[in-house]
């Protein structure tokens, strides 16, 4: 497997990114949670075990690899307790290497293994009551924990916030690394009216009809890119109210038609619509509609697959 940050730094240095992780939140028999002090921080913080996801993993396979490579425990995935994306959670190690977080962070249980640490990353590691935690814990696992304790329902998203469309991070990327595969964060809008219809959009670089979508900006959280984008294509203001899910893989690999290759990692909403006007942009969308589930025009398969998990799965927090 190739290491996709160590190849991305030695294109675009330590300038900030976005990129995406999986955070493990692994509690014992007890019910403790496993924090461990890493290498890179030394004995700043403690924090959860989990790393950068791959070029063709799932989250899934993140979380199961870095667990297992970090910790000696083998683990099994239980639920998405939340995406954490904000600029709030945004990251500067120690080497200079800044990052804009898109971390899923996944609650799991043991099923094999044993305790061992990867010492080129950890140093330090030890399973704590949730009323008894380390201390200093990093905001963005804190977040996780609270997260954690919450009765079970709907995973965790951060609020809209919405980034500078004109910023073009997507292209100032592109002059460094070319074609080659990036792993591109975005979020899209799955939009039911009152009579159970869809709003779909025809998009104008493949003519094949989906949800409205398009890929995060630097400063921008995932919700805050569905808004935006839903306004852009379709006219529409919309309020984000559950994470569907989240979903990447070696089936959401894409190649545009100018070449460029990326696989997508996706965050998919349900929303509701709170204002504006329904218009095609006549670019990015050329026409608009209300689909009955019944009688649906031809997808894009990953808009096709969002929009099944929610229909089968009305309570959210679903993950590849």
């Amino acid at each position: 497997m190739t290491n996709y940050i160590r190849w991305l730094r030695s294109r675009i240095g330590s300038r900030k990114t976005l990129l995406a992780y999986a955070t493990a939140l692994i509690r014992d028999e007890a019910g403790r949670l496993l924090f461990q002090r890493r290498t890179d921080f030394g004995d700043a913080w403690w924090g959860l075990p989990g790393g950068v996801l791959e070029l063709g993993e799932t989250f899934t396979q993140c979380m199961i690899r870095e667990a297992f490579e970090e910790t000696g425990w083998q683990v099994q995935p239980l639920r998405l307790i939340g995406l954490y994306a904000s600029p709030d959670w945004d990251v500067r190690y120690p080497n200079g290497d800044e990052v804009q977080q898109f971390t899923v962070a996944l609650e799991g249980r043991i099923v094999g293994g044993q305790a061992r640490l990867d010492e080129h990353e950890v140093t330090e590691q030890r399973f704590f009551a949730l009323d008894e935690l380390p201390d200093p814990i990093p905001p963005w696992y804190a977040a996780m924990v609270r997260d954690l304790k919450q009765p079970i329902g709907g995973a965790y998203f951060d609020p809209p916030i919405i980034g500078d469309s004109s910023s073009s991070y997507m292209q100032s990327l592109r002059k460094c690394v070319g074609t080659d595969p990036l792993l591109i964060m975005g979020a899209g809008a799955i939009i039911f009216d009152e009579r159970g219809r869809v709003l779909l959009g025809l998009r104008g670089d493949n003519h094949l009809w989906g949800i409205p979508a398009g890929q995060m900006e630097l400063g921008e959280t995932p919700a805050g890119t569905a808004v935006r984008e839903t306004y852009e294509e379709v006219g529409l203001h919309i309020r984000p109210t559950q994470l569907i899910g989240v979903f990447t893989g070696p089936d959401a690999f894409h190649v545009y038609p100018d070449g460029n290759q990326a696989q997508i990692v996706g965050a998919r909403f349900r929303a509701e619509v709170i204002g504006g006007e329904l218009k095609a942009d006549g670019y990015e969308t050329l026409d608009v509609g209300w689909f009955d589930l019944d009688q649906l025009p031809p997808l894009v398969p990953r808009h096709r697959y969002a929009l099944q998990i929610a229909i089968d799965h009305p309570e959210g927090g679903q993950f590849s």
